[in-house]
């Protein structure tokens, strides 16, 4: 039995060791989770900032975008409503171009063939 307490003593050691490491494994993650709580709050923060942001941008936009202010800066600038007559698509693009009044003559010097006018396609972005 002369083992024996050198057997008791390493065993005592070694859990003594065991719970050393398991309290500084216990308090390391305890402070991630602690940081991982804080940046949890701070974007929850940072979503109720951008919610009242986005509040504030529709009101906006919704007083911005009343039909009667709008026609109000419009006659103010002297703007008028577009005539039917002035919609053309690009089946009908030539004959509005050859109704079209004649451009002064300083104009025409400086603008090129009325046959050869280019449309800017926005699907594809080339020219035809």
């Amino acid at each position: 039995m002369n083992g024996w307490p050198v057997f008791v003593r390493q065993t005592t050691i070694l859990c003594l060791l065991l719970a050393v490491g398991l309290a500084v494994v216990l308090l390391a993650l305890k402070h991630q989770v602690q940081q991982l709580s804080d940046e949890l709050n701070a974007l929850n923060r940072q979503y109720v900032e951008e919610q009242q942001t986005i509040r504030v941008l529709k009101a906006e936009f919704a007083y911005l975008s009343q039909p009667d202010r709008l026609r109000g800066l419009a006659t103010q600038l002297g703007l008028v409503p577009v005539e039917p007559r002035q919609l053309a698509t690009f089946a009908t693009l030539d004959a509005v171009l050859a109704a079209l009044p004649p451009e002064p003559k300083a104009a025409k010097q400086t603008a090129s063939n009325r046959s050869s006018v280019h449309l800017v396609s926005k699907t594809r972005g080339s020219q035809r």
